[in-house]
């Protein structure tokens, strides 16, 4: 009986310890969100790495803020590209992130004005996404 109770002890602290070391994944509440990816820090191609949703469309004044987590193993970039219509604001995490946004970092940007924002890694420029405010 007693190497039952020393062993529910030793269990009971060891689960407790485990869960005070995990360390948890950054969450946020501020945005609707876009996960930057890659598959095992390999990003060659629009088949291992990319946003998700790569097209997203938001309402002015419910959930027009969005925000990027990167979940790659490899620093991106949310890189806006307003050539097609240069009357939109431009935006970019470089601002915060000049060497890219590392693993789990963030990136988050209010849309004010309606259109359609286009927007790429800098470092991928194939990893390409789309945000249509209306």
């Amino acid at each position: 009986m007693l190497y039952a109770i020393v062993v529910i002890i030793l269990v009971v602290v060891g689960v407790g310890v485990y869960y005070l070391t995990l360390k948890p994944t950054p969450t946020t509440n501020n945005g609707t969100p876009i996960t930057i990816w890659d598959t095992s820090g390999s990003c060659t191609t629009a088949s291992n790495c990319g946003f998700r949703p790569t097209n997203l469309v938001v309402k002015i004044g419910t959930n027009n803020t969005v925000t990027w987590t990167n979940t790659g193993t490899v620093p991106h970039t949310v890189t806006g590209n307003q050539t097609a219509n240069g009357s939109l604001p431009s935006f970019s995490s470089d601002t915060n992130s000049p060497s890219g946004l590392s693993t789990n970092n963030q990136f988050t940007f209010t849309f004010t004005q309606a259109g359609t924002y286009h927007y790429y890694c800098r470092f991928h420029p194939w990893m390409l996404g789309t945000v249509t405010v209306s």
